[in-house]
């Protein structure tokens, strides 16, 4: 796809050509690649978005909408903004991590971090918080008094729980390349608070002053480790302005750089790939922000995911429902069966038992985990709009995540019960498995084709990789010559490899063409789609071939040619 500015350009320029010629019925092909595909970079910060403003959404409006009235473009379309290879730009929404470029385990695991760790023993209190469930409120450090933190702690039902939550899936989200803030677990010692004069904290009937019976409440209400002190996580409130969430659906009307749809973005709607992984059933625009950066006259939007403490099993407050991920908060179906089976049909969820012998896990398993039957707390419109090809790219990310690394960040998260480690990171495994056996092994997953210097045509399966499909006896390939500016495909020339491969390039059959390209075909065993070709496009460059284009679901017989 285009990026933003691109397209802007290409708009204005269509425009004159329409007002300036009548044409004709038999309008020529336009041509498949332009010169800079595939784009790797969506300059969606190229227009000053100065003039934005914070944009008011209520949880409460949030979820009546998307229960009730669902919200946005619901044409089974694909994603807006994959580029010719079906990836995401990096953005201002996403930056290409795992998956596109190597990451080490210590980077895996430091996640957005801008040091090491907190080292702050004394915290003064400048408000309480605006929202969410979790107890807390912001802070600053003594020794900083100008960056401000959000403080949030454990419920006394589940120590360790939510921190731990908000540690992991920070990481996570992270590696698989959201923007999410730097979060710190810390020690509060009640003895070193204070409250800052001019401290608030909102009400419904508007805002006073932050007192010490304020946080009083706070601290009885959370768990209280035997040295007396608190665990606790501190979020790095970022630099910008403040913008208020984004949302799933639709666009914002104050951001020129905002083109494309949020129901039809890639990043969105592969994120219910993730979030059925980790169980992130509190994915709302809620958890969402919006920030105005930049230097004035070159201000841009930059969106991020954060409070991942309502996931992993854990719901901030206590242990997360028996039914999240299962059901909706409001849905007809499971009720009616209930009650028309007069209590006889049972739920999924209440046959799922909870590791209730360890409180920090929460209600986290993979038990009873069904990836294409998970669901958020409410209906999210990008996630209704998924499609195979967005599900197969969350799923080739997922696939790129090591083990290791999984286990380093939930070591991160530094439960004192290693039962916990060993559990949360077992699940996550588990999950994992399931979510790439469905969404990854249910294509032809090859990938990662490319023409190697010695001319060797090599590509990766993360299905077979993974574990998750059994490989195929071997590959067809058919090489072709392709005219871009007609889209005519001229096949040459093809051949059976196995799965050791690689297949070599006919050189001199391709010889004189600017595009080229083949199909990949898995045969025989039992391997998924075994007779659907990958498409894969090539340009020449400097005497090699780049890959240029992936297609996935081709089309055996539209415009082809046989023989050169």
């Amino acid at each position: 796809m285009r990026s933003n500015l691109t397209l802007s350009l290409m708009t204005t320029c269509a425009a004159a050509v329409l007002a300036a010629t009548v044409l004709t019925a038999d309008q020529p092909f336009v041509s498949r690649f332009l010169p800079d595909d595939p784009l790797t970079v969506d300059q969606d910060t190229a227009l000053d978005a100065g003039g934005a403003t914070y944009d008011e959404l209520g949880s409460w409006a949030d979820f009546v909408l998307n229960t009730f009235m669902p919200p946005g473009d619901q044409r089974p379309i694909p994603a807006l903004n994959a580029n010719t290879l079906g990836e995401v730009p990096d953005s201002s929404w996403f930056t290409n991590r795992i998956g596109t470029r190597p990451m080490t385990l210590a980077q895996i695991e430091r996640g957005p971090d801008r040091v090491d760790g907190l080292d702050v023993s004394a915290w003064t209190i400048v408000a309480g918080k605006s929202v969410g469930h979790q107890a807390g409120f912001r802070a600053v450090s003594p020794a900083d008094p100008s960056q401000m933190y959000q403080i949030e702690f454990d419920p006394i039902s589940n120590p360790e729980m939510a921190t731990g939550a908000e540690i992991i899936g920070t990481a996570i989200y992270h590696a698989l390349g959201y923007n999410v803030v730097d979060i710190y677990l810390v020690e509060v010692d009640p003895a070193r608070l204070t409250i800052a004069s001019g401290a608030t904290i909102a009400e419904p009937t508007g805002t006073r002053a932050f007192t010490r019976r304020d946080l009083d409440g706070i601290l009885r209400r959370v768990a209280r480790q035997p040295n007396g002190r608190y665990r606790a996580t501190a979020s790095r409130f970022v630099d910008g302005r403040n913008l208020g969430p984004f949302r799933y659906y639709g666009t914002r009307a104050d951001d020129p750089n905002d083109i494309h749809p949020h129901e039809h973005r890639r990043e969105l709607r592969g994120n219910r790939v993730f979030s059925a992984w980790l169980n992130h059933d509190d994915s709302r625009a809620g958890n969402s922000l919006d920030m105005l950066v930049g230097p004035p006259g070159r201000e841009y939007v930059k969106h991020y995911m954060f409070d991942f403490g309502s996931m992993l099993g854990s719901g901030t407050s206590d242990a997360d429902h028996p039914w999240a991920g299962h059901e909706y908060v409001v849905e007809s179906r499971p009720a009616l069966l209930t009650l028309a089976s007069f209590g006889w049909w049972r739920r999924p969820f209440m046959q799922v038992a909870a590791p209730s012998e360890m409180p920090a896990a929460g209600s986290f398993t993979a038990d009873g985990f069904v990836p294409e039957r998970w669901k958020p707390h409410y209906p999210n419109a990008a996630f209704r709009n998924m499609t195979p090809d967005d599900a197969f790219w969350a799923a080739r990310i997922l696939a790129a995540f090591p083990l290791e690394g999984i286990r380093r960040i939930v070591e991160k998260a530094r439960f004192s019960d290693p039962r916990v480690i060993d559990h949360v990171t077992g699940a996550l495994v588990r999950r994992r498995a399931l979510a790439l056996r469905s969404w990854l092994a249910t294509q032809n997953p090859v990938s990662n084709v490319r023409i190697e210097s010695d001319g060797a045509l090599r590509f990766d399966n993360p299905a077979v990789e993974a574990g998750v499909a059994e490989p195929p006896d071997g590959y067809e390939v058919s090489w072709f010559r392709f005219d871009n500016t007609r889209g005519v495909r001229h096949y040459v020339a093809s051949d059976v490899i196995g799965t050791a491969g690689p297949a070599m390039t006919p050189f001199g059959l391709l010889e004189g063409a600017e595009y080229a390209g083949v199909d990949i075909r898995a045969t025989g065993g039992k391997f998924p789609q075994r007779g659907a070709p990958v498409r894969v496009y090539f340009r020449a460059v400097g005497g090699g071939w780049t890959t240029v284009g992936v297609d996935r679901h081709a089309d055996s017989s539209a415009h082809m040619v046989a023989g050169r």
